[in-house]
């Protein structure tokens, strides 16, 4: 198997994306609280595109 292939995430890296995440979604949930629903839509969209870009990595 090449270098390239073996990829794992420490635990602290797993932790991190989790938070990253979590910021994320509270954010969308703010916006959606306050009515505004373009800017949650927006953020779900860069949120979609960045998973999107780490499952194609």
């Amino acid at each position: 198997m090449e270098a390239a292939e073996v990829r794992g995430m420490t635990d602290n890296q797993w932790k991190d994306n989790l938070r990253v995440q979590l910021e994320d979604w509270e954010e969308v949930e703010e916006f959606l609280r306050d009515g505004k629903t373009e800017e949650a839509f927006k953020k779900i969209e860069k949120i979609k595109a960045r998973i999107n870009k780490g499952l194609q990595d």
